[in-house]
Parts: C-alpha cells; structure tokens; sequence
C-alpha cells in the first residue's frame, strides 16, 4: 500500500503545535506592548521635570495643569502647549497626563494615568519617580 499523504493524527499535532507557539507569541508580544506604553510614559514624565525646571527658572513657579489630579484628568494638550510650546510630545494613546502642585507653587507632582486602569505614574519636582499598579500600593522609582 501506498502512503501518499499524512494522517489525521499527524495533522492534528501539527495545528496543536501551532496553537501552542502561537499562545506563547501572543503573549509575549502583549507583554512587549505594555512595557513600551509604559516606557513612553516615564519619558514623557521625565520630559515634564526638565520642562518645569526650564518654566520655574523662568518664571519663579511651577507650571500647574490642574488643581487636583485624578484618572480621569488629562491635561495633555495643556501640558503640550504650555510647557513644551505646542509641540507635541505628550502622547495621549496610551496615558493621560496631569500635573498639581502640592504644597505651594514651588513643589509639585506630575502624573501620567494608564487608559482603562488604575496604574499611575508620578514624578515630583525633586526628581521622586514612583509608581503604582492598583493606586494604592507604591514603589520608588519605576
């Protein structure tokens, strides 16, 4: 008899295979994605620090977008045109951007919220790089 072909078994680990890589690809990819949506956040945090220093040297004040921050704050396109003189290099994909002072116009405290979540990330006028996953628990320096 002649064997011309493959049988259902063979073709059955074959696509079983398939699927498996295809779950590990997916997955490692979703991982990849988040890593470089935060990562473009914490840029544009630390642009937000060089910029509010270049604003209070010039002006005797940090710049303030809003009174107070929250999720559903996002101060991009103010952020954009009043510190970094229209360009724009906040991107709003991803994260929405705010910044308050806290105690007085010498200190204040950017943030950058995850679209859909509760993660945050700050960064405070002395250079304070914190983040948090669910909004309550903190860790220094993301």
């Amino acid at each position: 008899m002649n064997k011309n072909g493959f049988t259902l078994i063979e073709l059955l680990v074959t696509i079983a295979i398939i699927g498996i890589l295809s779950a590990v690809g997916i997955l490692a990819y979703t991982g990849f994605i988040g890593g470089a949506k935060e990562k473009q956040a914490t840029t544009g945090l630390s642009s937000i620090y060089l910029a509010q220093e270049e604003y209070r040297s010039m002006f005797g004040i940090y710049y303030q977008s809003s009174t107070s921050c929250s999720a559903s704050t996002n101060d991009s396109a103010a952020i954009n045109t009043n510190l970094f003189n229209g360009d724009s290099i906040l991107e709003t994909d991803n994260y929405g951007f705010c910044i308050s002072n806290l105690a007085n116009t010498l200190t204040y405290q950017a943030n950058a919220y995850l679209s859909s979540s509760t993660a945050v990330l700050t960064i405070t006028n002395t250079n304070l790089k914190r983040k948090s996953d669910d909004g309550s628990t903190w860790q220094n320096n993301w």
